[in-house]
């Protein structure tokens, strides 16, 4: 449901206040999900993602730890990427540059985690991963 809620937003809201609260919805989920899934033997999970549809994304036990990871780097950087346009569009005083420098590290230090993660899960699983969450944005689009 979550899901599908996120490809029914608009390109435009990439990023949106829908869009984060969507996605910290589904980190719940893959909290939950993670709990659960650590009394399952590998057999039994993969037995229970095929009944529920969701064979494709989960083929594997950590994936929704590592998925819920990936979207605590996205609203990481987002959150960052917000503060640091606040400041730059307020008045800039005397600590805005050393809050401002710090924030856009933030942002980098996140995306850089994304990155690393999405590229040791593989192609196939990066490229599921930001098609359900609404991630086709320049921001997250490499090779992975």
């Amino acid at each position: 449901m979550l899901l599908t809620d996120i490809e029914m937003l608009e390109e435009s809201e990439y990023g949106s206040l829908a869009h984060v609260k969507l996605l910290k919805d589904i980190q719940h989920v893959l909290e939950a999900l993670e709990m659960a899934v650590q009394s399952e033997t590998v057999s039994s999970f993969q037995k229970a993602v095929v009944n529920a549809g969701l064979a494709g994304p989960l083929e594997d036990k950590r994936m929704p730890g590592i998925f819920k990871r990936l979207i605590g780097y996205v609203l990481e950087y987002w959150d960052a990427h917000s503060k640091a346009a606040q400041i730059l569009d307020s008045q800039f005083d005397g600590n805005a540059d050393k809050r401002l420098e710090l924030l856009q590290v933030k942002g980098i230090k996140a995306k850089s985690q994304f990155k690393t993660v999405a590229r040791a899960m593989g192609r196939t699983d990066y490229l599921h991963f930001v098609e359900a969450l609404g991630l086709l944005h320049e921001d997250w689009q490499w090779q992975a």
